[in-house]
């Protein structure tokens, strides 16, 4: 059984050694360090659902047909192209400009930060709830920073839990982030249990709730985490905050 304690403080830890040998403040680190945790449980699930549907997808030529955004959809999941994979993120090679990648405007990407941006971008593409949602300030990273970053939530253990554990460690980095950047910039983290109380207050029961001054990432009130209201559309209360400050 995955300690998720352990885990939580183990990906704080090394995510934030990284930071401090860096130039970046904890505010400038904040938002890209989130958005790389929701595309690491973006490709988990995308995985997990890919192989639903390889086994009963039908075969042409002896070959199996290969998955479509349609087949994603139509299992209430998101969609991710090839290049905003986590798995193609992680193993591209040191030499960026070498590579001669494109974007997703065809212009020839000359970094690591170019490369996560598109990556971002494509992701947004696939859901109307995400556009203009995630981070996309990247190229602030250097390679070798961003690439660490990305091995460090590479770890095999983000593999074998669900939505509501990732969305406490996303809860726990905001937490930990927000001291750090309350200390620079006097920005504070509104605590769990007053958001908690906030819902009982207004008692919340169906539609959508919009709060737009919260965070950049979309977050989910109700009894389930932060993250996992993202992929699924069967709830019939979905709550979104949407961003113009840097933290909840």
């Amino acid at each position: 059984m995955i300690n998720i304690r352990k885990l939580e403080a183990e990906l704080w830890e090394s995510a934030d050694l990284l930071r401090a040998g860096s130039k970046l403040t904890s505010n400038q680190y904040c938002m890209p360090v989130l958005g790389l945790i929701f595309l690491r449980y973006a490709y988990s699930r995308f995985k997990m659902v890919e192989a639903e549907i390889l086994k009963d997808r039908p075969k042409r030529g002896g070959r199996v047909m290969p998955v479509e955004a349609s087949d994603f959809a139509a299992k209430s999941a998101l969609f991710l192209p090839e290049e905003a994979q986590y798995k193609y993120l992680v193993n591209l090679p040191d030499n960026i400009a070498a590579a001669e990648l494109k974007n997703r405007s065809g212009h020839t990407m000359n970094s690591l930060g170019e490369v996560v941006n598109n990556a971002m971008q494509l992701v947004e593409e696939q859901s109307e709830q995400l556009t203009g949602v995630l981070p996309k300030d990247y190229t602030i990273f250097s390679d070798e920073l961003l690439s660490e970053l990305l091995r460090i939530f590479n770890n095999s253990a983000l593999d074998d839990i669900d939505g509501d554990i990732v969305g406490r460690i996303y809860e726990y980095f905001l937490n930990k982030f927000a001291k750090n950047i309350a200390q620079d910039d006097g920005v504070f983290f509104t605590p769990k249990s007053l958001v908690k109380m906030i819902v009982n207050i207004i008692e919340p029961k169906s539609g959508t709730l919009l709060d737009k001054a919260v965070t950049r990432l979309i977050q989910r009130i109700p009894q389930k985490g932060a993250i996992s209201g993202l992929f699924a559309n069967d709830r019939p209360m979905r709550s979104y905050f949407f961003a113009l400050s840097p933290i909840l």
